[in-house]
C-alpha cells in the first residue's frame, strides 16, 4: 500500500464510491477446459492473460494429487480453484479483504476446501507472517505478482486496493521481499518450487540473476507478448541440485578432469584453489592468478545432451547477467566474445578475465558432460581482475550464485522447468553484437566483416564481400580491439 500522504481525503471518498459498484459476472476457462464463473466485488482482480500464463505453466508441471501449495495475491480465486480441482491441497491469502471473501465464497460454491487467509508479503504487516502463510511449507508457492511501477507524482492513481493488487509500492521491491523469505527457509520445502509472473515493465530481465544471487535456480518457464510490448514472464525457482555432492581442494590438476573420472551424480561441483594443469579451449594451458573461481559442474549424463558453441554461449550469456546484476552503473563493462570467452573494461582497456569450457567422456553406455568456468578475481597480466569491477563480492557469494546459474540451466532433477530449456537467442544474439562493438573491428580472412547470425549450433556468420561466411576456426577471427 501507498505510504499515508500518498492518498488524501479525496481519495478515500472515491474509493467508497468504487466500493459501491455492483459485481461483475466473468467466467474463466482452465487449461484442460473446465469453465469457473466468477461474480467479481469491485477492486478485486479477476482472471486475465496473466492468469491464463500461471495455470498453464503449473498443469504443464504434471505435479501429483499429493501438491501442498500456497497461493499469494488469490484475487478471484482462479489459480487456487484450478489447483484444487486437480486434487491439490490449497492456502491462499490476499491483503485486499474483499478478495478473500471472494475467493472462500468461489471455493465453497465449487466445493474445493481452501484455506484462505487475509494478508501477504509485504513492508507492512497485520501480526506476524504465519498469518498469512501458516505454519507450514509448501511443494508450491505461486504469485501472479503486481508488477506495474508506481505512478509519479501528478500521475492519476488507481484506489487503494487496487493498486495494492497491482502495483508494487514496496520500498525493497515484492519481488525482492520474496527472495528473502525463500532464503530464509520459508514457505517452499526443501524440494519445493515456485512460480511467479513477472513484467519487463517491471523487475525484468533483473528477476533471474537475483534469484541467483539468493541461491536459488530460476527460470523463465513461460512468457506472454502484448502488442504494446510488455512481456509477461512465468519463473520457476528452486533449490539447486538437490542430489549434488560438493567438493573443494587446495590443489587439483584439473576440476573438469576431476568430474569426468569421478561417478558423481548430475550438478556436483568440483572447486579448487589452483590448477596444476587447467584446461583451456582445444587443449591449452588455463594459468589461474593466486585468487580465481575455478569450478566445474557435471552436466549431463547418459547421453541426455550433446554439447555445442551454443551451450557455451549460452552459459557465457547467464555469468554475464548475474555479474552485471551488480553493477548498477557500469553493467556494460562486461561483454561475452565469441565462442567462449568473457572481458571486462578496467583501467587498461578490454582485457579477459574469464573463460567457459565444456568436456565430454564416453565409457560403453556412459556419458557425461561437465561445464568448467574460470573466473580471475585478481589482476595478472595480461589478464583483467573482476574484483576490480566488484570489490563487495565474496569468493562464497560468487561460487554459491554461480552455483545456482548453472543449475538453472542444467538441472533436470527436480520437475522445476517445462521441458527443454528454450535457447535466448535474441539474447544471445545481443551479447555476440555487443562484443563486435565493444571488441571489434572483425577482421576474418584478412577482411574487415561484421557479425550477423549464429547457427543453431552456435556457429557464427560474418557478412563478407560477396556473402555470408561461416566462421569454421574461432582463432581465424580477429577481434582488432583487444
Amino acid at each position: 500500500m501507498r505510504g499515508p500522504h500518498q492518498f488524501g481525503e479525496a481519495d478515500a471518498e472515491a474509493e467508497i464510491d468504487r466500493l459501491n459498484r455492483p459485481p461483475q459476472s466473468v467466467y474463466w476457462n482452465s487449461p484442460i477446459g473446465q469453465r469457473f464463473d466468477f461474480e467479481l466485488p469491485p477492486t478485486v482482480y479477476g482472471p486475465r492473460e496473466d492468469t491464463n500464463l500461471l495455470a498453464e505453466v503449473i498443469n504443464k508441471a504434471h505435479l501429483p494429487s499429493t501438491t501442498k501449495a500456497l497461493e499469494i495475491g488469490c484475487g478471484a480465486g482462479a489459480i487456487s480453484l484450478f489447483a484444487a480441482s486437480m486434487g491439490w491441497s490449497v492456502t491462499s491469502c490476499d491483503i485486499n479483504p474483499y478478495a478473500v471473501a471472494c475467493t472462500m465464497g468461489h471455493a465453497e460454491k465449487y466445493g474445493y476446501a481452501i484455506r484462505v487467509r487475509e494478508g501477504g508479503p509485504g513492508p507492512f504487516q497485520d501480526g506476524l507472517p504465519q498469518q498469512w502463510m501458516g505454519d507450514e511449507l509448501y511443494d508450491v508457492v505461486m504469485w501472479n505478482m503486481p508488477y506495474l511501477n508506481p505512478p509519479k507524482p501528478g500521475e492519476p492513481v488507481l484506489g487503494p486496493l487496487e493498486e495494492a493488487a497491482m502495483i508494487d509500492t514496496d520500498e525493497i521491491g515484492l519481488y525482492a521481499r520474496f527472495l528473502n523469505l525463500l532464503e530464509a527457509g520459508q514457505l517452499l520445502r526443501p524440494r519445493g518450487r515456485a512460480y511467479v509472473i513477472v513484467s519487463n515493465l517491471g523487475i525484468g530481465e533483473q528477476a533471474l540473476p537475483l534469484a541467483w544471487r539468493k541461491g536459488f535456480a530460476a527460470r523463465v518457464v513461460g512468457q506472454c507478448q502484448f502488442e504494446e510490448g510488455e512481456v509477461l514472464s512465468a519463473l520457476a525457482l528452486w533449490r539447486p541440485f538437490p542430489e549434488a555432492k560438493v567438493e573443494h581442494f587446495p590443489t587439483l590438476e584439473s576440476t573438469n578432469a576431476y568430474l569426468l573420472n569421478s561417478p558423481h551424480g548430475l550438478g556436483s561441483r568440483a572447486s579448487a584453489d589452483h590448477q596444476s594443469k587447467g584446461r583451456g579451449r582445444r587443449g591449452r594451458s588455463w594459468t589461474s592468478p593466486s585468487q580465481a573461481v575455478m569450478a566445474s559442474w557435471v552436466v549431463a549424463l547418459s547421453g541426455g545432451m550433446a554439447h555445442s558453441t551454443m551451450h557455451q554461449l549460452l552459459v557465457g550469456h547467464h555469468v554475464r547477467l548475474l555479474l552485471s546484476s551488480h553493477l548498477v552503473e557500469s553493467s556494460g563493462a562486461i561483454c561475452l566474445k565469441w565462442p567462449n570467452d568473457l572481458f571486462l573494461r578496467s583501467s587498461n582497456g578490454w582485457q579477459k578475465f574469464g573463460g567457459i569450457l565444456f568436456e565430454a567422456r564416453s565409457s560403453g553406455k556412459n556419458h557425461r558432460i561437465v561445464l568448467g568456468l574460470g573466473l580471475n578475481l585478481v589482476a595478472a597480466q595480461p589478464y583483467g581482475s573482476l574484483i576490480e569491477l566488484l570489490p563487495k563480492v565474496s569468493h562464497h557469494e560468487l561460487m554459491e550464485s554461480l552455483h545456482a546459474m548453472v543449475a538453472s540451466l542444467f538441472d533436470t532433477t527436480v520437475n522445476a522447468c517445462l521441458g527443454e530449456h528454450r535457447f535466448h537467442a535474441d539474447g544471445i544474439n545481443t551479447e555476440v553484437q555487443k562484443a563486435e562493438f565493444c571488441l571489434g573491428p572483425l577482421i576474418y580472412r584478412k577482411e574487415t566483416v561484421h557479425y550477423s547470425g549464429l547457427n543453431e549450433e552456435g556457429q557464427l556468420y560474418v557478412n563478407g564481400r560477396k556473402t555470408d561466411l561461416l566462421v569454421d576456426d574461432p582463432d581465424a577471427l580477429v577481434w582488432s580491439g583487444i
